[in-house]
């Protein structure tokens, strides 16, 4: 019967939580056009993975039930399972953005010294799509693909949708202008592109890596309360038992949003502004 509880309300709790937290699409994919360059398409959660958010939340709220036996922390296991997939998600997508950022200034470096031999802008794209950096390789390939097929400033545009980067739009906008006007100044331009995104990417990484310590900290003391109950119930189940009542229920839900609430204000408050693309 306490399981059946706990799942209920912990079922309640992340629907209402995903119910508030669901991501609006941002951009609309036209049918049959796949995804390039590995990168998500811009929209709100899929079936698929709304589905391993609930599961991941089940196994967790029943996991930590058949542990403890409390509806509180199985129910707050329950969020904490539901939120794993998106943390996990957030990371890799994280990573991949740094990664296409390193990739963007080495692409940069590509284009100005094919510019400053003569080599053409196409001619360059096409040399770097064969043998560029992996993180924009694919794109990069698709673009050749497409300039056969476009006009240059079309096939840009579509390759700067792809990739989804605002320093991929900078890129973009320096090739289209060049084509246009000529390129006699490309080779600056890319030049200093090339430096702004280099450090922007540095400073970036200064930043995280000072960071660390103090978010390992915030992780440290808001999970040391929740496993210190759990130690406390395992070794001693009776020194508790005044948790087990539902008024002691209900102190205990409150501890818990406690130390989640100062945690979740910690990381707004030293979370870096987003690099926010201005062209669209």
């Amino acid at each position: 019967m306490h399981v059946v509880l706990s799942l209920m309300l912990g079922t309640g709790l992340l629907l209402t939580f995903l119910s508030l937290t669901a991501r609006r699409p941002v951009a609309a994919v036209p049918a049959g056009e796949p995804e390039r360059a590995g990168l998500p398409a811009g929209a709100s959660a899929s079936r698929g993975e709304l589905a391993t958010r609930v599961a991941a939340a089940a196994l967790a709220a029943v996991a930590m039930q058949a542990f403890l036996g409390w509806p509180a922390l199985s129910a707050g296991a329950g969020i904490v399972g539901a939120l794993l997939p998106s943390w996990v998600r957030s990371q890799r997508e994280a990573r991949r953005r740094e990664a296409v950022e390193d990739a963007v200034a080495e692409v940069v470096d590509g284009l100005r010294d094919a510019s400053r031999v003569g080599v053409g802008i196409e001619d360059a794209l096409r040399s770097i799509g064969r043998s560029g950096p992996l993180a924009l390789r694919p794109a990069l390939r698709a673009l050749e693909r497409d300039l056969r097929l476009m006009e240059f400033d079309a096939a840009i545009a579509r390759a700067r949708e792809s990739v989804a980067h605002p320093a991929f739009d900078m890129l973009a906008v320096a090739l289209v202008m060049s084509f246009r006007i000529g390129g006699r100044n490309l080779s600056g331009v890319l030049d200093g592109l090339g430096r702004s995104v280099r450090g922007t990417a540095r400073a970036r990484r200064e930043v995280r890596a000072q960071q660390a310590e103090q978010v390992m900290s915030a992780r440290v003391i808001a999970a040391l309360p929740v496993l210190l109950i759990v130690v406390l119930r395992a070794v001693n189940p009776g020194y508790l038992d005044v948790f087990s009542t539902p008024t002691g229920q209900v102190v205990l839900a409150v501890c818990l949003v406690l130390p989640a609430i100062g945690y979740t204000a910690m990381r707004c408050t030293i979370a870096l502004p987003g690099q926010q693309r201005v062209l669209r």
